[in-house]
């Protein structure tokens, strides 16, 4: 019903479909070109996802003998391979990142990284007495950028989720004076007691990584309006810089910066952990990519067309993306997308589309030296700065010298294959 509802509203705007619609503002343009995407994507990692299948029906046929392999038994057999190939204890692991050391190592990458000055500000009036402001300066010229709030830790009737919201965007007034942007981190860390640190997962430092780049984001806008310098970028953008800079947390130099054991900080993260860590991100890869291919081929398929039968589309698209595994029997996972889908519907394509600009921006710009700050500085001015006043992809195209491309997104996920 919700689906020829928005049907009919993209009618009456003049689209023949909302696909159409949605997608006139980003950067694939047409559902041609995302169907083109995502094809591309899938048809270049079947290699390896049937590698990785090959070895998950071996797995189970010494386990569980000759019964046939269906999509009931992937998510199982991934996690006993992961046991057996993976040397790694991620409570171990957990013991290297007391939050505040973290949050020190992060600022101190983006710092060095962009050029950029952050200082807390003390004395000030905030909500919550564990909330803390900064003042983020331009290194070169002191020129105040904007400001941020930490409010970090858990406590009764705040927002669950850890997130990032523009609190005011900056803009250029008629008389030349510029209103400071003001963003806010929120998550849920809960709180030191007595003097046992508070320790993150690693995924959670990832999620911190992620979003602080939102911050950085935001407050480096340099337009001249409102309109364009906020967040609420496209959907198939917005995600670029801060799954790029997601890179640092699987790189020995990064990691080191920001971790430190809870009991001794001089002691980091070890070099094996680093390693095990990128190897555990990138295990499976071909086959997760294939289903999330699945799901966005049918976002699109369904948003393309009037009237689309979701059970039939499901019976003839998951045996082919999914490498002959049969849909299994009474599901619809079409019912209940995962946390890819951003934005609003039709662009659920943009998280792995964001994914392979940033592997193209990293291996290009980043990848021999993390922590060159002329890199980052062009980062920051040239893809940052132009928040929404320019054309995304005519952004990174300038920034690149060429348009993305996938090349070093399929080499980063075969590099670290079974």
């Amino acid at each position: 019903m919700m689906v020829q509802i928005r049907h009919k509203y993209a009618q009456l705007l003049g689209y023949s479909n909302y696909a159409e619609f949605t997608l006139e503002s980003r950067m694939a343009r047409t559902s041609e070109k995302v169907f083109e995407f995502l094809e591309d994507i899938s048809e270049n990692l079947s290699d390896l996802a049937m590698e990785e299948l090959n070895m998950l029906k071996d797995l189970k046929r010494r386990e569980d003998g000759d019964s046939p392999f269906g999509m009931e038994d992937l998510l199982y057999y991934m996690r006993r391979a992961e046991e057996q190939h993976l040397d790694l204890d991620l409570g171990e692991v957990k013991q290297y990142f007391p939050v505040n050391l973290v949050m020190s190592g992060i600022l101190k990458i983006f710092q060095d990284l962009f050029g950029i000055r952050i200082e807390e500000n003390k004395d000030v009036e905030v909500w919550h007495e564990t909330v803390c402001l900064f003042s983020v300066t331009d290194v070169s010229s002191n020129e105040l950028l904007g400001y941020f709030y930490l409010d970090i830790h858990s406590r009764e009737g705040k927002y669950a989720h850890t997130c990032v919201l523009a609190l005011q965007n900056g803009n250029l007034s008629s008389n030349g004076t510029r209103q400071i942007p003001v963003a806010l981190l929120l998550s849920q860390c809960p709180k030191q007691i007595d003097d046992n640190p508070v320790l993150l997962r690693f995924s959670e430092v990832v999620t911190f990584f992620h979003e602080f780049t939102h911050v950085v984001h935001h407050i480096c806008i340099r337009a001249t309006y409102s309109r364009f310098s906020g967040l609420r970028l496209d959907a198939d953008f917005i995600e670029v810089p801060s799954k790029l800079l997601e890179n640092w947390c699987y790189e020995s130099i990064s990691l080191k910066i920001m971790s430190g054991y809870y009991q001794d900080i001089t002691k980091s993260v070890t070099s094996s952990m680093c390693t095990s860590l990128r190897r555990k991100r990138d295990l499976f890869s071909g086959l997760r990519l294939k289903q999330e291919v699945l799901l966005c081929l049918i976002d699109q398929f369904i948003h393309s067309s009037e009237n689309m039968d979701i059970l039939e589309l499901l019976k003839h698209l998951h045996p082919k993306v999914m490498l002959g595994i049969p849909l299994l029997e009474g599901t619809n996972p079409a019912s209940c997308f995962p946390q890819i889908v951003i934005g609003s519907e039709a662009v659920c394509y943009s998280y792995i589309w964001s994914e392979v600009v940033a592997a193209d921006i990293f291996a290009a710009k980043f990848q021999e030296d993390l922590l060159n700050q002329y890199a980052g500085l062009q980062f920051r001015n040239k893809v940052l700065a132009p928040g929404g006043a320019k054309d995304s992809l005519e952004i990174l195209s300038d920034y690149l010298g060429r348009e993305p491309a996938i090349h070093s997104f399929i080499k980063s996920k075969t590099r670290n294959s079974l």
